[in-house]
């Protein structure tokens, strides 16, 4: 069985307000510097810099959350996160799993045992734009994986 979530509803909007948010601030300064600077078609150059950023900023969330598509999987073969790789990662490679608060906000750390002399991998799992609550996946993971909480 696996526990299965997709980006919910009201931090899809928020992701998307901010997206068009910030989107509209970049054409602005585009648009200005563009006329500033005399460019022949400012409106052309605005359109495509915001177009551009735009995409660059939530087209992959965008396709995702209309597709109603998985984000995070925690499956008995591995923790899989859509935004970090199209395979699950195996539960015998994941050292350490520590949740981390930023303000309001939850994050995974999850920490991958090291391979050779290189350091260890660190995958960050952002929980905010989650369906799922956090105490859910963290029950999900644990009968897996080592959890830690940071109470910095």
């Amino acid at each position: 069985m696996a526990n299965q979530y997709r980006y919910s509803k009201t931090s899809f909007q928020t992701s998307v307000a901010t997206a068009v948010g910030l989107t509209l601030i970049i054409s602005f300064l585009v648009w200005l510097f563009s006329r500033l600077m005399a460019f022949s078609h400012p409106y052309w150059i605005t359109l495509v810099a915001g177009a551009v950023f735009f995409s660059f900023c939530s087209a992959a969330m965008i396709y995702r959350y209309m597709r109603d598509e998985i984000v995070v999987s925690v499956r008995p073969d591995g923790l899989f996160d859509a935004r970090y790789s199209s395979q699950a990662v195996p539960w015998d490679e994941i050292k350490e799993v520590r949740l981390e608060r930023q303000e309001n906000e939850f994050q995974l750390l999850v920490q991958l045992w090291p391979m050779g002399e290189a350091p260890p991998k660190l995958i960050w799992i952002d929980l905010a734009p989650l369906d799922g609550g956090v105490e859910n996946i963290l029950q999900a993971i644990a009968p897996h994986a080592r959890i830690s909480v940071d109470h910095a």
